[in-house]
């Protein structure tokens, strides 16, 4: 008999027990504590300059000198850098050399970015990509009509009329473009910055955050990509100055730049741009899901989020008041060429032949050691 008693006073301490420590409100937040650890971030120097060697790194640096341009040229082949580093100036009448540390315009590249950032919110279950702009944009034109998937891959027609150089913040550049925003090739695909003005427009109703914010949140404090934007790129040690075609330098003014939110305001060097794109087609800063409804393109098109689809490989490309990044890349991200020139030559297209010169170099080489 005392030990059946002894056996359910057992039984009441600990159910008393657990009771108690059910309502015991710091035991509570720890059990719902993640058990999941995020790795922090290592620090790598990505900006190291890496000279060539070899047959196959010299070749691709003599291809680089006869461009006759200047610019910075990374290099990667299966995985490994082989070739990081300047060539011609930064700054001529300074006569300064560009380095593996210069920093240029990435231009239109930066849609990438802006692409992941609106990616974010579909496994958050904010948006899907069949969702209507109407839904968080209604007052934009056919807005019931377009898709989230249509302003990615630009075919939902928007294009936007007028730009301002007035000093303004983001929420105002952003609104400026919104209220701007024309339905001009509605069912065709139609290279308009209009469709990004959008997407961040819908990323800061879908938030409540800037556009700056989600970027640094993202990019710099998760995953450890540098970026600058505009005004603390002019007083950088590490800018470059952008030279038109006609080789003359544009003077410096910040509003052509600040107004290009989520299209180009940003600046970056090789090392970082190649972390970015690595790492976005390994499938670690979106999942490889996602990437891959994000890189849908629309019928018989190849562009897609800052990319274009050539077939066996993806090709990024832009302009902006002589800053022209040019990059080809392997699906995989293991083999990349990347060429940020600080000298417009888009319309003799030099810049974009040279990156797929060394690309086809590269991919046909045996593997350096």
């Amino acid at each position: 008999m005392k030990r059946l008693h002894l056996g359910i006073g057992l039984i009441v301490i600990v159910a008393l027990g657990a009771f108690i420590g059910l309502n015991e409100p710091n035991k509570v937040a720890q059990e719902k504590r993640p058990t999941t650890k995020h790795e922090k971030i290592k620090k790598v120097d990505v900006n190291q300059t890496i000279a060539p060697s070899g047959t196959l790194g010299a070749q691709i640096a003599q291809r680089a000198k006869d461009s006759h341009h200047s610019g910075t040229l990374l290099v990667a082949q299966n995985g490994k850098i082989i070739l990081n580093q300047g060539f011609g100036l930064a700054n001529k009448s300074a006569n300064t050399p560009t380095t593996a540390k210069s920093l240029y315009g990435i231009a239109s590249i930066q849609k990438n970015l802006t692409a992941i950032l609106v990616m974010q919110q579909v496994p958050a279950g904010k948006l899907h990509l069949t969702d209507k702009v109407s839904q968080y944009l209604p007052e934009l034109p056919d807005a019931d009509t377009v898709t989230i998937q249509q302003l990615l891959n630009m075919t939902a027609g928007y294009n936007q009329v007028g730009k301002t150089e007035a000093k303004l913040d983001e929420a105002g550049y952003v609104d400026f473009g919104l209220k701007h925003l024309t339905m001009d090739q509605r069912g065709a695909w139609y290279y308009s910055a209009g469709n990004y003005v959008a997407l961040v427009g819908i990323l800061h109703k879908l938030t409540g955050k800037s556009y700056e914010q989600l970027l640094d949140n993202t990019f710099k404090k998760q995953f450890g990509i540098d970026y600058t934007n505009y005004n603390d790129f002019v007083n950088s040690p590490n800018r470059v100055e952008n030279y038109g075609a006609d080789g003359k330098p544009f003077f410096d003014n910040p509003s052509i730049f600040n107004r290009e939110v989520g299209t180009g305001s940003i600046e970056m060097t090789t090392g970082n741009l190649y972390k970015l794109l690595h790492e976005e087609l390994a499938g670690k800063l979106i999942s490889k899901n996602l990437l891959h409804q994000m890189l849908v393109t629309g019928p018989n098109e190849n562009y897609a989020s800052g990319m274009y689809d050539d077939g066996n490989a993806y090709r990024f490309h832009g302009v902006l008041l002589g800053f022209e990044p040019s990059v080809k890349t392997t699906k995989d991200g293991k083999t990349m060429v990347i060429w940020l020139s600080n000298e417009n030559a888009a319309q003799s297209k030099e810049n974009y032949t040279l990156v797929n010169q060394i690309f086809d170099l590269v991919t046909g080489a045996p593997a350096a050691k």
